[in-house]
């Protein structure tokens, strides 16, 4: 064999090897899901128990993480797991020698999967929504209508604030039939995956119940039962401290027992969603009164992040102001938009 042969074989040998190993980077990260099922792609994240996974074939996919048997990774991926007082940030390579496993990059050995809580989790997350509606009537009759609401989720780690702001005005001719607003926010401290301490503060005005204004701060605990692509449940517990100013009556102050619930629920993931939230005080002396303010709807998605709203809001208060009624109810219609 000549040298010119040696040199040719060599080239196409080294030639191969290029594209062995090319090709072997070039493998997608993989996911191995409890049913058999195999996706390939690019492991974006993984929070609030759902795994992204951006496709080539079907863009961005969304899977529940519980369903996720062993996956692997051709790059180090940020992963968050429980430590002795608070979670750890650290590198870890999935899938290295063993698809069962996940290697750490460092001397602490494998980690389960089910210990993993997130990855590549942002340090900051905020979620929200934006909803107004309104109307207006001229000619035999003569009304208008406005409302608004904004909510806001702010999480990093272990910690979540929720923000909430409402107001609403009615007016039919020259009478004001409706002037309220409502301003809160929660902090939730969560001591495991699922318990947390919530601290909160509330305000609170309307001009057709007389009340100027009532200040709520209060503390408890709380369990999120569902937080996942399609659905939300959490519970809350705890005691405030409860101040009302009205105009047609002595102010008072009194301590409180509390609880909320928080439920959204996707029946039609990205299109259609039902959500239930409700703030219940009992307050323990001024006429031990029962007050809940609640909300419940649907929100339909017509255009990427915009939305239609149909709410019912109800506000009880078995101890009104004199000459004020212990119901108020209000059916919304609105359009939003959602931000993440």
């Amino acid at each position: 064999m000549s040298r010119h042969d040696v040199y040719r074989r060599l080239l196409q040998h080294g030639a191969l090897l290029f594209c062995s190993l090319w090709s072997g980077l070039a493998w997608a990260d993989e996911v191995h899901l409890q049913n058999g099922d195999r996706l390939t792609g690019t492991i974006v994240k993984m929070e609030e128990r759902v795994l992204t996974l951006q496709t080539d074939y079907g863009g961005e996919i969304k899977l529940d993480w519980g369903k996720v048997e062993r996956l692997t990774s051709t790059s180090p991926l940020k992963i968050l797991v429980p430590g002795a007082s608070h979670d750890v940030l650290r590198d870890f390579l999935y899938g290295a020698q063993d698809l069962q496993e996940a290697r750490e990059l460092g001397p602490e050995g494998p980690v389960p999967l089910t210990d993993i809580t997130a990855i590549n989790l942002e340090p900051l997350r905020v979620t929200g929504t934006i909803t107004v509606g309104g109307n207006s009537t001229s000619g035999n009759s003569s009304t208008k209508a406005f409302n608004s609401a904004a909510r806001m989720t702010i999480q990093a780690y272990r910690q979540r604030l929720l923000l909430e702001g409402k107001y609403n005005y009615g007016q039919a001719g020259d009478q004001v039939t409706a002037r309220n607003s409502l301003a809160s926010l929660k902090h939730n401290y969560f001591v495991s995956k699922q318990i947390f301490i919530e601290t909160f503060g509330m305000l609170e005005k309307d001009t057709l119940q007389n009340l100027q204004l009532r200040s709520t701060i209060g503390s408890g605990l709380g369990y999120q039962f569902y937080e996942t692509a399609r659905t939300t449940l959490a519970l809350s517990v705890g005691l405030a401290h409860v101040n009302e100013h009205f105009t047609n009556s002595p102010n008072t102050q009194t301590p409180s027992a509390r609880w909320s619930v928080r439920w959204e629920h996707a029946l039609w993931p990205d299109r259609v969603k039902v959500f239930h939230r409700h703030e219940a005080f009992y307050d323990l002396n001024a006429g031990n009164a029962f007050r809940v303010n609640a909300d419940q709807g649907v929100r339909i998605t017509v255009y990427k992040n915009l939305f239609f709203n149909v709410e019912y809001d109800l506000r009880l208060n078995t101890q009104p102001a004199p000459g004020r009624k212990t119901t108020d109810e209000a059916v919304i219609f609105g359009v939003g938009y959602e931000f993440r």
